[in-house]
């Protein structure tokens, strides 16, 4: 009965840590130093939104989707100012991975956002 209750728990706090994707906020940079999208110095990614250059918000969508093997992990959406960000968390380090749009300019650009700031 001891070990019911010490996994009917630990299960309760793993339901309630997924109902956050993540805390505080993650800070992005471009994967490839020369393919990236011009005029973009910062990105930063919280729960809601991905700020551009400390000043303009995307909005985000979060849904669950199934990664293979991953299970199921986080993935965010967005679109505004002429960009869209499509970022999963399908990988096997901490780290949240996508491409970050350019409609005006037709370009893409992949990004990796995996440094916690408080």
């Amino acid at each position: 009965m001891k070990k019911f209750m010490g996994a009917s728990l630990l299960m309760l706090v793993i339901s309630a840590l997924q109902t956050n994707a993540f805390a505080g906020s993650l800070n992005c940079s471009f994967k490839n130093a020369e393919v990236r999208v011009e005029g973009i110095e910062t990105l930063q990614i919280s729960d809601e939104a991905l700020v551009v250059n400390q000043n303009e918000i995307i909005p985000l969508a979060h849904t669950r989707i199934k990664c293979g093997a991953f299970g199921r992990q986080d993935r965010f959406d967005g679109v505004g100012g002429g960009l869209q960000i499509i970022l999963k968390s399908c990988t096997d380090e901490a780290a949240l991975e996508g491409h970050l749009i350019d409609a005006a300019n037709a370009k893409v650009a992949e990004v990796v956002c995996d440094e916690v700031t408080p």
